[in-house]
């Protein structure tokens, strides 16, 4: 069976999600500012659209522009994301980033930038900080500079960490979707993920496709290792040929007999020494009623 590709599974479940999400089709959304796609990108990690797209309208109507947002207090931007997770650290990311191009730029557009080559616009972005945020880059890519870019936050990598695929890093993960799904359907598979993203009981469902990496072949561990296996013991018919041998413990114990003429024989002479002569048995012992010595 042919191994399944990373690319053919990025395929089937975006056929799933349709399946499970029915999308409505919906117009091309106007292309937004560059400006405009920084804060939207800032408001949009890791919530959903609407919470975003409310967040941006609010921008638009409670000040005259972003200049008003740039030297408005910290607290009065903070409201302008209510009901957003975290609203404190985004106000401060929008509110750094809009003093960051006002001391680089004196002035509040990058549209120049939507002239340039990709590469050449993002080299000019790198400088902000806004643009450490990888979903931040992608959201711009995407909605401002007419580029292929799929924005992944960390609530879709768990989700798709979830299923099976995972990646090292958020970047790592962007780059494979990107390479598996065509421009002309990122934006609905943008959607999907979003929807994915929010869904808790997706794991849950047994027929949402799952990677499973089948690159290297599996070894089945042995039912017991070789140092405790058993030794098999001879057939019947065999155990006649079969040569005794000894145990190891009963081998290394002498026979009485043996200790006993260990005992009785004289210690070796040292090296390099003859040994001495035996001593003549003595004479045995005289008869009953002889005296031994005189004729």
């Amino acid at each position: 069976m042919a191994t399944q590709s990373k690319t053919q599974y990025l395929t089937d479940l975006q056929a799933y999600l349709k399946r499970r999400y029915k999308p409505k089709p919906e117009k091309a959304a106007d292309r937004l500012t560059v400006i405009e796609a920084v804060v939207y990108g800032i408001c949009h990690e890791d919530t959903t659209r609407e919470q975003a797209n409310q967040a941006l309208s609010r921008f638009k109507d409670q000040f005259f522009d972003w200049n008003e947002v740039r030297v408005s207090p910290l607290a009065e931007v903070q409201e302008t994301l209510a009901g957003i997770p975290d609203p404190a650290s985004r106000a401060l990311r929008i509110r750094r980033f809009l003093r960051q191009l006002f001391e680089k730029t004196y002035n509040f557009t990058l549209e120049q930038l939507t002239k340039k080559p990709l590469k050449e616009a993002l080299k000019a972005l790198q400088p902000f900080e806004a643009f450490t945020s990888d979903y931040v880059t992608a959201t711009v890519v995407q909605q401002a500079l007419g580029g292929h870019a799929i924005p992944i936050d960390e609530s879709t990598r768990q989700a798709f960490e979830n299923l099976g695929l995972s990646e090292p890093d958020v970047a790592t993960l962007r780059g494979l979707i990107e390479r598996a799904i065509p421009k002309n359907r990122g934006v609905e598979f943008i959607a999907l993920l979003e929807d994915m993203a929010q869904d808790p009981t997706l794991a849950k469902d047994s027929k949402a496709p799952r990677w499973e990496h089948h690159g290297k072949a599996a070894h089945a561990p042995s039912s017991q290792p070789a140092s405790s296996a058993k030794a098999v013991k001879p057939a019947k018919g065999d155990a006649k040929d079969a040569p005794s041998q000894p145990k190891e413990k009963e081998a290394a114990k002498p026979s009485k007999k043996a200790k006993d003429a260990d005992k009785a024989a004289p210690p070796p002479p040292p090296a390099g020494k003859k040994a001495a002569p035996k001593e003549p048995p003595p004479p045995p012992a005289n008869p009953k009623g002889k005296r031994g010595g005189g004729k």
